[in-house]
């Protein structure tokens, strides 16, 4: 298959055979190695530059792989409910960290190469500010140091855009070509939300971004003060209106559960999120089903006993998971697909048809059967072609043992992140 047809058929998010051939072209040796620095062609194109390295970013990670082609579905969700969000991202302070470097580094009128080097030399130089100040987890580039390909900015420039942080509709290149020649962006590359804003600096960045501390590449940490935490929360607020993730910005007193639909204020959100959130629940009980189902038919193939053992029981489990009969027994299709199909309208058919197929299964007990396993055989070679685990033995020995098994939880994760790190400023 060709890797057009993977990316079409799949949504946003490839499986991580169907990457092969572009790691392949790229010169990569090994599966899981493919270098963020190899996409140079993406420089021009931020959205897919952003696809790209959370891609690569999941490559890195087999459990979190899309094996079975429904991350459109999953990111239509996530998209709705937590707009803004990566799963390249950790902390919530790196939306400040990152317009305050572009500041300093833009305002000394410095050729624009000098721009670039300083620009990653101050980036680097913040790892190292915060491993001092004592942070250990959510460091990007903790390991890596100055050998870091993918960046902080890279990670977070899409979101920083999103919430009007930084307001040219332009690359992160193209940001430090327009601050250093003193163009605030052509007519073209300007959104048309700035003159709405009313908050542009001269850098382009909103005006009421916090002062940036003294003490940054020095010794620094993840905490926000209050006038930072007040800003984000602003942020959240106006660029991402009737949003789950605005919603808890305003009103949230917690963000404290494994997944949305367990929050404590669930009750309170607005009903139409209450019943987009359902649905969201609804296919993340349903579907791990097919993801545990797709790793025992490998195991068998394989004929690890031990592995067999380990994925039939959670079968077992997830058989008998109160959240799973409910969500099999409350399933409707035509409300599901209608919802999202208006949140992605570019969900494939076949994607449709796959889930409703397996939930079938699923609700009659047939999940276990020769039907499934045609389902998912089929599936998985639709998507992957001579890659496929199920139909070729060479894909099958590529196999880690876990494929796809990270549980759907819409990026709740990172939001949550992030606003436990504002609720943390705003109560002290």
């Amino acid at each position: 298959m060709e890797l057009r047809s993977a990316i079409k058929g799949s949504g946003r998010c490839i499986g991580r055979q169907a990457l092969l051939p572009l790691a392949d072209a790229l010169g990569s040796k090994k599966v899981g190695r493919v270098q963020v620095s190899s996409f140079g062609w993406l420089d021009s194109d931020e959205k897919h530059r952003e696809m790209m390295l959370e891609l690569v970013r999941l490559f890195q990670d087999e459990g979190s792989v899309d094996e079975l082609g429904i991350g459109g579905v999953r990111d239509a969700f996530a998209n709705r409910f937590f707009p803004a969000t990566s799963v390249l991202h950790t902390r919530a302070r790196y939306l400040l960290f990152i317009p305050w470097l572009l500041e300093d580094v833009t305002r000394h009128g410095w050729p624009a190469e000098k721009v670039k080097r300083e620009f990653r030399d101050q980036e680097v130089k913040l790892i190292r500010s915060l491993v001092k100040g004592g942070e250990k987890q959510g460091v990007i580039g903790r390991q890596a140091g100055k050998d870091l390909k993918t960046m902080p900015s890279s990670a977070y420039w899409a979101a920083l855009r999103q919430m009007r942080i930084c307001l040219w509709d332009t690359t992160i290149e193209g940001y430090l070509r327009q601050a250093t020649s003193g163009i605030r962006g052509s007519a073209s590359d300007r959104s048309t939300d700035d003159a709405a804003d009313g908050h542009a600096r001269n850098a382009g960045i909103h005006t009421s971004l916090p002062e940036r501390p003294s003490d940054l590449l020095k010794d620094t940490t993840f905490d926000l003060t209050a006038d930072e935490a007040a800003f984000l929360k602003d942020r959240l607020i106006v660029a991402h209106q009737k949003t789950v993730y605005s919603w808890l910005a305003l009103k949230g007193t917690s963000a404290d559960v494994l997944y949305i639909w367990e929050h404590p204020q669930l009750s309170d959100f607005p009903s139409e999120m209450q019943a987009e959130i359902k649905q969201a629940r609804q296919f993340h009980f349903a579907f791990h089903g097919a993801a545990i189902t797709y790793n025992l038919l490998l195991a068998r193939l394989i004929d690890n006993e031990k592995l067999v053992d380990e994925y039939t029981d959670a079968l077992d489990s997830w058989d008998a998971d109160p959240g799973v009969i409910g969500a099999l027994n409350s399933w409707h299709p035509g409300e599901f697909w209608q919802t999202a199909r208006s949140l992605n309208p570019r969900i494939p058919p076949a994607t449709e048809h796959f889930v409703n197929n397996w939930v079938e299964l699923a609700k009659s007990n047939e999940h276990r059967g020769d039907n499934a396993a045609r389902l998912l055989a089929e599936r998985e070679r639709r998507l992957k072609g001579n890659r496929s685990r199920l139909g070729n033995p060479d894909a099958l020995q590529r196999w880690s043992g876990r494929a796809g098994m990270a549980r759907l939880d819409y990026r709740w994760s990172v939001a949550a992140s992030h606003l436990r790190d504002i609720y943390e400023a705003v109560e002290v």
